[in-house]
């Protein structure tokens, strides 16, 4: 069977995705698989997939591709060249994705439709998400719908964590103070806690634990004491070699949080509009989640379906769930975790 994937998306969300396409290799080695996915992210998939079988375009210029349609026939055609029997749209993917499946000639179209999308008739089958409302358990379940359709009726119940070992180069075992690991940024300025509360936990902890801050651009004006070690990962290797060394990850929801949980690390994350359903699926007794208790319209983000939140709308006391943790409550929780066997 040809099967074609679209996950034009950034790292985190790929890295939920992961499973999916490791399990599908392995139950059905016969299969070419391509994905269509972002470039940064190809690495996630080395191990599955040889180079030819992934195809990849920064994830706004795919999305609106539909503005150049001589793009759009280009990605149409390759599309087309693969001979896809079946096709599996994540639930992220936008009308660019949908009106490319649409017309794949593929007779198997799973996926799911988020609100903003228009193509109508684009998939065979539209999974609903399920009962728990995690992205990594929707993703299980449109890949179960796929497998079932071709007769296979012992899918696993629950997605295992993503093989992330062919990125990790090898680092040293020491035995001594412990490794943190602070992640500050992400892709969207109100999901962040105050880049100086990280700054002043950094401090906290560096007393007695071996501190590593990840630079970003939103991240680098920081400052932070001589002990603080700062690092920039220009590479995806890079970046998932540092976290697989850790024995603590603390940060916002982000990318780097969803590569920290696949490695088994432990972790704080101090979350405010973001859904539960983006949690940290796996080992999720090593991690903390940092959410307003009582604040009502926490979460945010998905109040409706799928609305798209850009901005805090508490005009009255903004970000109000970040600002709500104090750095002695985060250190705290830091504390808590790395004291756990």
């Amino acid at each position: 069977m040809n099967l074609v994937i679209f996950k034009f998306v950034q790292l985190g969300d790929n890295v939920v995705f992961l499973p999916v396409v490791q399990t599908l290799r392995a139950r059905f080695p016969a299969w070419r698989i391509t994905l269509l996915t972002t470039p940064q992210e190809a690495a996630l998939y080395a191990a599955v997939l040889p180079a030819t079988d992934v195809l990849t375009c920064p994830q706004l210029h795919f999305n609106s591709s539909w503005q150049r349609p001589w793009e759009l026939a280009a990605w149409w055609a390759r599309v087309r060249s693969r001979r896809p029997d079946a096709c599996l749209v994540s639930f992220d993917q936008g009308n660019a994705a949908h009106l490319l499946v649409r017309h794949s000639g593929a007779r198997l179209r799973v996926g799911a439709r988020i609100a903003h999308v228009r193509i109508g008739g684009s998939l065979t089958h539209d999974v609903k998400m399920p009962p728990d409302g995690r992205v990594a358990s929707w993703h299980w379940e449109m890949a179960r719908v796929l497998v079932r359709a071709h007769g296979c009726t012992d899918w696993p119940a629950s997605p295992p964590p993503p093989d992330l070992t062919h990125l990790v180069a090898p680092h040293e075992n020491t035995i001594g103070r412990r490794r943190v690991v602070i992640h500050a940024g992400s892709n969207q300025a109100f999901t962040r806690w105050p880049i100086e509360r990280y700054a002043e936990t950094a401090a906290l902890l560096a007393r007695d634990c071996d501190v590593t801050w990840i630079d970003r651009d939103e991240t680098r004006g920081a400052v932070l004491p001589p002990e603080v070690r700062r690092s920039a990962p220009a590479t995806l290797r890079e970046l998932v070699s540092l976290l697989a060394g850790a024995d603590l990850f603390l940060g916002n929801n982000s990318g780097p949080m969803h590569v920290a949980n696949a490695l088994g690390c432990a972790g704080v994350v101090v979350s405010g509009p973001t859904a539960p359903g983006w949690d940290p699926f796996w080992h999720r007794e090593r991690w903390r989640v940092l959410r307003h208790p009582t604040l009502p319209c926490v979460p945010c983000e998905w109040k409706d379906e799928f609305r798209l939140i850009r901005d805090c709308a508490l005009t009255h006391d903004r970000l109000a769930c970040l600002r709500h943790w104090t750095v002695l409550a985060v250190e705290a929780a830091c504390r808590e975790m790395l004291s756990r066997p």
